[in-house]
């Protein structure tokens, strides 16, 4: 129970924060009540009642609930008030607040905030140093005073700093253990692609090219079953590419991207290589052209993201769909490029929504990389999808 109520207490650094308001609110009373005040009384410039310190505790003492949101401010606040308390003779329970407040601003302020605090503290102590040779001489016990708020002053940013620079020094072993864990990780992803996937369609390549050869061999007039055999030889070795192409995206671990520009019109040319043997695509009035000026080759990553969403959709029309694929591209309002793909679905097919799917969902997240969507719906005549690509080029976006 207790424990839990600690783990609690840690996730909520507001309740925390006000149980340590309360906890310097409770502490400064109870040494008022003790009498614990006018620490340098004798030093005084305004001579107080005891309820004064009260007021000036009371005052401080929310400030401490400033200390994780707005330490700066908190501490600039605090310095006012603890500077009316000193003036007044001090009170204990002010100057452990004001200690808290100076740790909170080293610790969680931001770095500009904790450098230019670090300066003014520097040159305060400088001062402080210079004006010593003069005070010591005519007021000893001023002196005194003002070493021991400097040496308050002091430890309470030193303790800050240090937690600071612990917490810095934890943040960063663990950034390193993360990325050599993701490493080890993609390594591991890598080696397992390369074993169970890679292999396996380079062995099914090796079988397709012997039936190829058998089927020389056995009749002259296998022209459909030649012309299946070659396309899927092509999609065996275009998917080993991909896959070795992924194989050292996973292994070249926090290398820039170095890929070769991309080929788009040929790589446009050979999707046709995906449907079966009968079957083609219809580009209409320049349809790929009008893909390949918006992909310019050097964008490689833009490019590869396109030509993988249409592989994609390709490949969802040779499995669901019938007869010839019809593609057109046209621009909308000079910022979009639409593609629509249309084919028929065989009446009766026994396959789920050709729209549906993982692969057609996959494709959404990837041209939403981009900032481009995908409309995939059925239609009465068989299954439309329709790509929205962004004209970077028109536009002068980059890529990211």
């Amino acid at each position: 129970m207790n424990a839990d109520w600690w783990v609690r207490l840690r996730a909520q650094p507001a309740r925390r924060t006000a149980l340590i308001a309360l906890f310097w609110l409770a502490v400064g009373v109870a040494l008022w009540a003790f009498g614990v005040g006018g620490l340098w009384r004798h030093l005084a410039l305004w001579p107080a009642p005891p309820w004064a310190f009260l007021v000036t505790l009371g005052a401080i003492a929310p400030l401490v609930l400033l200390r994780t949101r707005r330490p700066f401010l908190g501490l600039a606040l605090g310095t006012i008030i603890t500077l009316v308390d000193t003036l007044m003779g001090a009170s204990l329970g002010v100057v452990l607040v004001f200690t808290d407040l100076v740790y909170a601003a080293i610790k969680y302020g931001g770095d500009r905030g904790v450098r230019i605090l670090t300066r003014v503290a520097g040159g305060l102590g400088l001062a402080l140093v210079i004006a010593l040779f003069g005070i010591v001489p005519r007021d000893p016990g001023l002196a005194v005073m003002l070493v021991q708020w400097a040496l308050i002053v002091l430890v309470s940013g030193l303790w800050g700093w240090n937690v600071r620079a612990e917490r810095a020094r934890t943040r960063s072993e663990l950034d390193a253990r993360h990325a050599d864990e993701n490493r080890e990780l993609r390594s591991r992803i890598a080696h397992d692609l390369h074993d169970l996937v890679a292999n396996q369609i380079a062995v099914a390549g090796l079988h397709i090219e012997a039936a190829k050869l058998q089927s020389e061999k056995l009749a002259q007039e296998h022209g459909p079953l030649t012309q299946s055999l070659d396309r899927a030889k092509l999609g065996t070795d275009r998917a080993h590419r991909e896959l070795r192409g992924l194989i050292s995206v996973l292994t070249a671990v926090d290398a820039t991207d170095g890929r070769e520009p991309v080929r788009v019109a040929e790589a446009l040319q050979q999707l046709g290589q995906l449907l079966p043997a009968g079957r083609a695509i219809r580009w209409e009035d320049g349809a790929a052209a009008r893909i390949s000026e918006v992909l310019p080759p050097a964008q490689a990553s833009r490019a590869t993201i396109v030509l993988r969403v249409l592989q994609e959709l390709v490949a969802n029309a040779a499995q669901h769909g019938v007869g010839d694929l019809t593609v057109s591209a046209e621009k909308v309002a000079g910022r979009d490029l639409c593609v629509t793909l249309t084919n028929a679905v065989a009446t009766g097919s026994a396959a789920e929504r050709p729209s549906g799917g993982l692969g057609v969902a996959g494709t959404s997240v990837l041209l939403a990389s981009l900032g481009g969507a995908l409309d995939s719906r059925d239609t009465h005549a068989g299954w439309r999808a329709t790509l929205t690509i962004p004209l970077q080029e028109a536009t002068g976006r980059g890529t990211t």
